[in-house]
């Protein structure tokens, strides 16, 4: 697998379950399914710190990663996407640790949330090899 699908699948995989996060956020979805943690998806979804600016932080997140998927297809070509790829990246990962540290606070998780802060190390070290 090149640096690039690396790119490409992390963020896909990351995009679609902040999208289903997302989609409950506002309440397209009326339960969020979690498989290992129960109601502590739905009860981080709802936290207050899940709005950063009133805007649901699963749709942020799923932009972020669409945007990543965007400039991953554009080609490593240039240094603006190959710099735009790896900060996006950092960004995501940092994002995710401090979404961590909040849950901590709270004392609920949310899988999806985890599975996308597991999967951002990956992202970032794929980013800098692109």
């Amino acid at each position: 697998m090149t640096a690039r699908n690396a790119v490409l699948a992390i963020s896909g995989v990351s995009a679609l379950a902040m999208l289903y996060v997302g989609a409950y956020q506002i309440r397209a979805v009326e339960h969020l399914k979690c498989p290992l943690l129960k109601h502590g998806c739905e009860a981080v979804a709802d936290a207050p710190f899940a709005r950063p600016f009133g805007i649901p932080d699963g749709f942020i997140a799923a932009a972020m990663y669409g945007l990543l998927i965007l400039l991953a297809l554009i080609g490593r070509e240039t240094n603006w996407v190959r710099y735009s790829v790896r900060a996006l990246a950092v960004l995501a990962v940092v994002a995710n640790f401090i979404g961590v540290a909040d849950m901590t606070r709270l004392g609920a998780y949310c899988l999806f949330c985890i599975l996308t802060t597991a999967m951002s190390p990956l992202l970032a070290w794929s980013a800098f090899v692109l």
